[in-house]
């Protein structure tokens, strides 16, 4: 079901109001790591604080239907999507050949926040940069596998992937979420 196909009302929509209008719809405004974010071309944090807060606040925005959260977002995507690195990485890139410098963890969840972007307003942008993204990944996990969050979070991963499958039904994605499980911490066994 699409992101704000189904409104939140009473008791529910007033939390949200509270926390657009707290810390949640504020953060950007003083907080460094997202204020000044590598993600936005800053000089603050570039892994996941920025790409975290960009997740949560992007589905508060569209859910209550609030401009001024919805510019922010439109902000973040846009630098996002007008900064995607020619072979298809998101984000910061420091040039190291280390597992830092692929980190896949942060990107998964900027796609997230993107896909949300993408449901509520059919941001066109969006799924062209996410396969090229995905791309990139599939040939980055067979040198660099998923560790750390990313290992632990695999099925993150494979929801993104999910998503872009049904967007798209390009076959090629469904290998990619199988090598993610298999790559991923075993939560079935």
């Amino acid at each position: 079901m699409p992101l704000a196909t189904i409104r939140p009302t009473g008791w529910l929509l007033e939390r949200l109001r509270l926390q657009a209008g707290g810390m949640a719809g504020h953060l950007d405004e003083f907080w460094p790591d997202i204020a000044r974010s590598g993600w936005i071309g800053g000089d603050a944090e570039g892994w996941e604080r920025g790409p975290y807060w960009l997740d949560g606040i992007t589905g508060l925005a569209y859910l209550i239907d609030d401009e001024r959260l919805q510019a922010k977002v439109r902000r973040w995507v846009g630098y996002i999507l007008d900064h995607q690195h020619p072979d298809g990485w998101f984000g910061p890139r420091s040039g190291d050949a280390t597992y830092a410098d692929h980190d896949v963890w942060p990107r998964i969840i900027v796609l997230k926040a993107l896909l949300q972007h993408h449901d509520a307003t059919g941001d066109e942008r969006v799924v062209p940069a996410a396969l090229r993204f995905l791309r990139l990944l599939d040939v980055l996990l067979d040198e660099w596998p998923l560790q750390e969050w990313a290992r632990s979070r695999w099925t993150d991963v494979v929801w993104v992937i999910n998503q872009l499958h049904d967007l798209t039904g390009e076959d090629w994605l469904l290998p990619l979420a199988a090598k993610c499980r298999e790559e991923g911490f075993d939560w079935f066994g």
